[in-house]
């Protein structure tokens, strides 16, 4: 049974642990949830305003999905095996919790596909494939071809608005570990 979709929000402001929208680990950010034992079905009523808050969030809200045990696996302990891994996760446990390399002042090249990003499938030569890059937290949904170029993809919801990508979301090539998207796959392994 896949898990429930865990928001952004309850996250940036509420696992004082990491560094709210300056930056963090998703594992922290897990254990926060872990160890308080918070109610994952909620996180879609927790407004998003695309800055750090006060935490608004309730441990013990009725009626949630207590967050379950955190399944975890890194990409390069077997790279050659990661998108399908990430795959099958994908089916049997619901949303894939990812971290990528989005660009910085040494790749302005990087910065200016994500930040441009209209449609179409990210596929950046020379984007950094390395864990240690990694900047930007985001939520791979789906995966899928592209039915007019052949390019396998996944598809992945971003925190930065529905106006941004294709409405939230955007696609991005999958099997190569992308700008280090399949470096690090983190997934709610089973609801308590």
């Amino acid at each position: 049974k896949p898990s429930p979709s865990l928001r952004e929000p309850p996250i940036v402001d509420c696992s004082t642990g990491d560094h709210g929208c300056n930056g963090g680990w998703i594992s922290s950010s897990f254990g926060y949830l872990q160890n308080n034992q918070w109610q994952v079905n909620g996180a879609p009523y927790y407004p998003y305003r695309a800055s750090q808050g006060s935490c608004a969030f309730r441990s013990s809200g009725g009626g949630g999905v207590k967050f379950g045990r955190l399944g975890y696996w890194n990409a390069m302990k077997s790279s050659s095996t990661a998108a399908a891994d990430m795959q099958q996760a994908l089916v049997s446990y619901g949303p894939l919790y990812v971290a990528l390399f989005v660009g910085n002042d040494n790749y302005r090249s990087v910065s200016t596909v994500f930040q441009g990003y209209k449609s179409g499938i990210i596929d950046i030569n020379g984007c950094p494939s390395s864990s240690y890059s990694i900047n930007h937290a985001v939520v791979i949904i789906g995966y899928g071809v592209d039915s007019a170029t052949g390019i396998p993809y996944w598809k992945v919801r971003n925190s930065w608005g529905t106006w941004w990508g294709e409405n939230g979301y955007f696609r991005i090539r999958r099997g190569v570990n992308m700008c280090a998207i399949e470096s690090v796959p983190f997934f709610i392994a089973q609801p308590a």
